[in-house]
């Protein structure tokens, strides 16, 4: 069973407002807005997740991502990302992880989906998000 791997990754720079992920590293001009689901694929297996904040100011903030378009059967699909906190604005040094979320969607190949996440609650600066749809 093969997988098929899709990424796509931008900067979440306000609280409570719809980001698209549209991007892929340095290939920006031949990244599409929007993934197309593979041919062959029948189900979005798993999601990775990624993000690392800038801690500008202080607080307390979640982040989650939107799936959403004709390459889903039923959509939209959100999911959480992580959470951040802090009492402190500057000098804060760290490594997140990038993490699985286990799905089980079913897809519609040749169609696309649209990724975005969004930050809630305290606007605490710019934060990198980068989430890959794993197609099977």
């Amino acid at each position: 069973m093969s997988k098929f791997y899709r990424t796509r990754e931008a900067p979440i720079t306000a609280v409570d407002t719809r980001t698209a992920l549209t991007f892929l590293g340095s290939a920006t001009a031949e990244s599409p807005s929007n993934v197309v689901v593979p041919k062959g694929a029948t189900k979005l297996l798993e999601v990775r997740v990624s993000v690392g904040h800038d801690f500008a100011a202080t607080g307390s903030n979640s982040f989650f991502f939107r799936l959403e378009g004709d390459g889903l059967e039923d959509s939209p699909v959100f999911g959480p990302i992580g959470a951040f906190g802090s009492s402190v604005a500057t000098g804060i040094r760290r490594i997140n992880p990038s993490y699985r979320i286990p799905l089980d969607v079913p897809v519609v190949p040749g169609n696309s989906i649209a990724i975005s996440a969004e930050m809630a609650g305290v606007d605490g600066g710019t934060v990198a998000c980068g989430v890959t749809l794993v197609f099977t």
